[in-house]
């Protein structure tokens, strides 16, 4: 068996460094709202800003949140989901998408992994 040159050792190190992982759990600020008494401050917080869950897609590069939206999702043209850069300053602010699909694709794009 020939021993591999050392671009192909790179490359292979390449991909086991930078593959993206993704973590989901439950989203803090929605465990927040659980503790809120709804007799007392009524409905409005109970309408829930964003799903139950988070993803965290990461690798080597960095981190990016991503999270369903709920109230934002109330009409054609509006968006469902948004990402949020977690480490490393790959894009500033939030990005909102429609689907999932979109927002996934984009956060693959700033971490280069394949999808």
């Amino acid at each position: 068996m020939k021993k591999p040159t050392k671009e192909e050792q790179i490359k292979v190190m390449k991909l086991l460094t930078d593959e993206v992982s993704v973590e989901r759990r439950i989203h803090k600020g929605w465990e927040e709202l659980k503790k809120v008494d709804l007799k007392k401050y009524g409905k409005l917080v109970d309408m829930n800003l964003f799903g139950k869950y988070q993803y965290i897609y990461s690798n080597s590069k960095g981190k990016i949140s991503l999270v369903r939206l709920r109230t934002l999702g109330l009409g054609k043209g509006t968006y469902h989901w948004e990402i949020y850069c977690l480490e490393s300053n790959l894009f500033e602010d939030i990005e909102r998408f429609k689907t999932k699909k979109e927002a996934e694709k984009r956060i693959y794009k700033y971490l280069g992994g394949d999808k």
